[in-house]
């Protein structure tokens, strides 16, 4: 079975693959494109556990992974280009990556870096369409519309020149605001894992 998610919070994605695991169904693999694929399973004492390690590079990306598989866990990506690594283990009271206060705030602080990278990112890309001096039309729907005299048509002439015309509109309509959207949410995960860090440091 394939389904199709997007998270912009790790502990969020993370509950949720536990509770497919729950109802009988093993996360086998996990695309960047978020696609999950998962097979029927009848072992629910596993456990799926995630992790954020941008900044492994090639010896220390070897033994990050060799630690944890020592102790059990198995990767359910043999690549992670995004740095999110995902692991799979039996349940034997040790179910979690990090067991001391320190491990945890620095795992937070790397998800808030994470975090506020894309959402810096999403609103670099959302200020590259205002410096276009192309923002007018994302309040005005029309104003997308590039047709000459489209408004202004009639019948046949005017729905073939609006259908032909409308993916490019929301082309031009969708981007700037799934930008702000997208960098809003990632803003919103900083200050989630950041309270999580003061509750730890607390």
């Amino acid at each position: 079975m394939i389904k199709f998610k997007i998270f912009f919070d790790i502990e969020k994605e993370e509950q949720w693959l536990n509770n497919m695991l729950s109802n009988g169904w093993v996360c086998t693999n996990v695309s960047s494109g978020g696609f999950y694929t998962f097979k029927k399973t009848a072992d629910l004492e596993q456990v799926i556990r995630i992790d954020y390690q941008q900044d492994l590079r090639s010896e220390k990306r070897t033994n990050y992974k060799q630690l944890y598989e020592d102790f059990g866990w198995q990767a359910l990506k043999e690549k992670s280009y995004d740095g999110t690594y995902y692991w799979l283990k039996r349940k034997d009271g040790n179910d979690e990556l990090f067991s001391d206060n320190d491990s945890q705030i620095a795992k937070y602080k790397r998800l808030m870096k994470h975090a506020s990278n894309w959402a810096l990112l999403s609103f670099i890309w959302l200020m590259i369409f205002y410096s276009n001096d192309n923002y007018y039309y994302f309040f005005n729907i029309k104003d997308a519309y590039f047709t000459p005299g489209l408004w202004d048509a009639k019948g046949f002439a005017f729905l073939f020149s609006f259908l032909f015309e409308t993916p490019f509109a929301i082309m031009r309509i969708i981007p700037p605001w799934l930008f702000l959207a997208t960098g809003s949410m990632y803003l919103v995960t900083y200050f989630r894992y950041r309270q999580s860090i003061q509750k730890l440091i607390e």
